[in-house]
């Protein structure tokens, strides 16, 4: 175990020992570090910014939907009221067209009585 423990001092001695010698690999391994924190570091920043607006977009959605939908339920209870009007509007149609035959054969009746009176007269 010990000569395990030796090995392992040797090799980190070896190591930083080979570090002095090349600053420009100690200087690498150090800018490599700095990268790796850097690129998580903005991950986790564009990650965060992402999540806010998704959570801003979907309550913009949520309250687009509720105007929608009481947007819709106004519009259906209009369409419904002009149906029974219309409803209401054809019967009253019917019933002046009715009334206009009517009126227009009684004319015609009376225009003819009118003449028959007029040919029986000598």
């Amino acid at each position: 175990m010990t000569s395990a423990v030796e090995a392992g001092a040797k090799v980190a001695s070896g190591v930083v020992d080979g570090l002095k010698s090349q600053p420009l690999s100690l200087a690498l391994i150090v800018m490599n570090v700095v990268f790796v924190v850097f690129v998580a570091w903005l991950a986790h920043t564009v990650n965060t910014r992402t999540e806010h607006q998704y959570e801003v977009k979907d309550a913009l959605i949520n309250t687009v939907i509720g105007k929608l939908e009481a947007s819709i339920v106004e519009l259906r209870n209009e369409v419904k009221v002009n149906t029974d009007r219309s409803a209401a509007n054809s019967v009253t149609a019917v019933q002046i067209a009715d009334a206009v035959s009517r009126v227009v054969r009684m004319q015609e009746d009376q225009e003819k009585r009118l003449r028959d009176l007029e040919r029986a007269r000598p």
